[in-house]
């Protein structure tokens, strides 16, 4: 019934999927504490970028594969991908002389696998004793 996203966008000159990769690797690996944290992109569509990817993470829980990860060793975040030229050009950005990335998290995502809440229903409730732990 909910659903909360942050989301990072970045532009400037010469910005390319290495910025995107290596921005969201060093957001995540902080986020969960882990430097050894891999991510991997694969492709998909999402309207405002061009490429698309979805972004996973290597299981924070396991090496071999659990019920988490569904025994394949990755966990999905969310999309990001390159600016489309045509939303820099809505924004009155040249895009020829400008580009730039965005990705996006489910925040309730991210706080279930940092703190290992295995009930997305608990987010949302009022139960004080669950909530005392953050």
């Amino acid at each position: 019934f909910m659903f909360m996203q942050v989301e990072i966008l970045f532009i400037d000159k010469n910005v390319t999927i290495s910025n995107l990769v290596a921005t969201a690797k060093t957001f995540l690996q902080l986020l969960f504490g882990k430097n050894d944290l891999d991510i991997r992109l694969r492709p998909s569509y999402f309207p405002f970028v061009e490429p698309g990817v979805e972004v996973d993470i290597s299981c924070i829980f396991c090496t071999s594969g659990c019920s988490v990860c569904k025994t394949t060793g990755w966990i999905e975040l969310g999309g990001a991908g390159l600016m489309h030229p045509n939303v820099l050009i809505s924004c009155n950005i040249d895009p020829e002389e400008y580009s730039g990335f965005a990705f996006g998290f489910g925040l309730t995502r991210l706080a279930m696998l940092r703190y290992g809440i295995s009930d997305i229903r608990l987010l949302h409730s009022n139960k004080i004793d669950f909530l005392k732990q953050f």
